[in-house]
């Protein structure tokens, strides 16, 4: 009776919605637990991978060609990656090339998971995406919470548990834009809309006041107000004023500290010529050093290569800037430039077109305000490595599948 009972409650539909909201438990607590949101994303992955197989075994694969257009980059992307970190693994820098086999294999494992979610997104429930916008915002609190915490006692930026304060400056934002997101679609109240759209943006200002992330500050009204614009144009323009003027009003309540780093940008670019030992004046040395050190080949260089290139430039055209030498054998503090750098040409394409098939799934399905998740991203690339880190790449690629998992859907056969 009871094995009859299960097998009646194992229907596609159910372990759909489980996954979902085991996967927006795993990106809600991602920032302030430690190791099980991961394991929870595995989780779903083997769920996944066991489905398509039935799935394909019983003949009833769905076929989704508008999936594909996202998925399939991912899954180059995680190719292009694991590949390389097998060509290069006896390289000296076993971090950089462990990072990035780890990395693509979690990019990889997110390609089938993506699919699964977007092509039998017609499952999504009001009730699931009501748990999961639950979730991710109590987990938003509690990011708040632990950030404040870890602010107190440290008095330093913070990084929660990540590696530094602008790698969990982005990651924050992919959590609050995923929560967005779903208040979008799930909520029809207007009134009660806004009220967490507010919410949603106060929490994320606040914890990029913690991380003092400047392209993190700057960058984030200015999505806001797109995202305002491109979901909420029945408000009008007198409430989108409105809302900018509050957005102004905030730089009033903004930490000293922030301030002190923005008043900081002009000085030291106009300094760089004759002191490189700054913030910004170690990000040029270290671009310019990442950018002579470009092997262009189909499958790029190894770390030590890439290394050993970018300090002999550094050295001879950057007055051996100290900062830049030593962070060079980490990254670039550039998406593209780092990717290209050690991946060659196949890196650079893969990522491409990643961020190409993103956009254009979203705008596929005039999901506009989904397009703001891989803007985001691309900004924050400008200045930082994205695609590093295992953790990162986990917690960006549940937040894409999520989002994309929004998208307005058909019954399918």
């Amino acid at each position: 009776m009871q094995n009859l009972y299960f097998r009646r409650r194992l229907t596609s539909k159910n372990i759909y919605q489980l996954c979902f909201v085991i996967l927006s438990v795993a990106l809600a607590s991602s920032l302030v637990v430690p190791a099980y949101p991961k394991k929870a994303f595995y989780l779903v992955g083997y769920l996944t991978v066991l489905f398509l197989l039935v799935q394909g075994v019983k003949r009833k694969l769905v076929l989704d060609k508008s999936a594909l257009i996202l998925v399939l980059p991912i899954l180059l992307l995680g190719l292009v990656r694991v590949i390389w970190s097998r060509v290069y693994a006896d390289a000296t820098f076993t971090d950089v090339v462990d990072n990035y086999f780890q990395g693509g294999k979690i990019i990889i494992i997110s390609a089938f998971v993506s699919y699964f979610f977007i092509a039998w997104r017609h499952y999504l429930s009001p009730m699931v995406l009501r748990i999961s916008v639950t979730l991710l915002f109590i987990g938003l609190l509690a990011t708040l919470g632990t950030g404040i915490y870890e602010y107190t006692h440290t008095h330093q930026r913070i990084k929660l548990l990540t590696d530094s304060a602008g790698t969990v400056s982005y990651l924050i934002t992919a959590l609050a834009l995923s929560a967005l997101f779903i208040v979008n679609k799930v909520i029809v109240q207007r009134a009660t809309q806004i009220a967490m759209f507010a919410a949603i943006f106060i929490v994320n200002m606040l914890l990029m006041f913690l991380t003092e992330s400047r392209a993190a500050v700057l960058a984030l009204p200015g999505l806001y107000l797109l995202c305002f614009y491109l979901t909420h144009r029945w408000a009008g323009k007198y409430a989108l004023t409105i809302f900018a003027v509050l957005i102004l009003g905030g730089v009033f309540l903004m930490p000293s500290s922030i301030m002190h780093r923005l008043d900081n940008i002009q000085s030291e670019i106009d300094s760089y010529q004759n002191n490189n030992d700054t913030s910004i004046g170690a990000r040029f040395s270290i671009w310019k050093g990442g950018y002579h050190s470009i092997s262009w080949t189909l499958l790029g260089q190894s770390p030590d290569d890439r290394t050993g290139k970018a300090r002999l430039y550094i050295n001879e055209k950057e007055r051996a800037n100290p900062e830049a030498y030593k962070n060079v054998m980490y990254h670039l503090h550039d998406d593209l430039l780092e990717t290209l750098s050690l991946q060659g040409i196949a890196g650079a394409l893969s990522l491409i077109l990643f961020y190409f098939g993103m956009i254009v799934t979203a705008l596929r399905f005039r999901a506009l305000d989904i397009t703001l998740l891989p803007l985001s991203i691309i900004i924050f690339g400008l200045t930082d490595t994205v695609w590093i880190q295992s953790g990162s790449v986990f917690i960006l690629m549940a937040a894409i599948i999520i989002s994309y998992s929004l998208m307005k859907s058909t019954p399918k056969e």
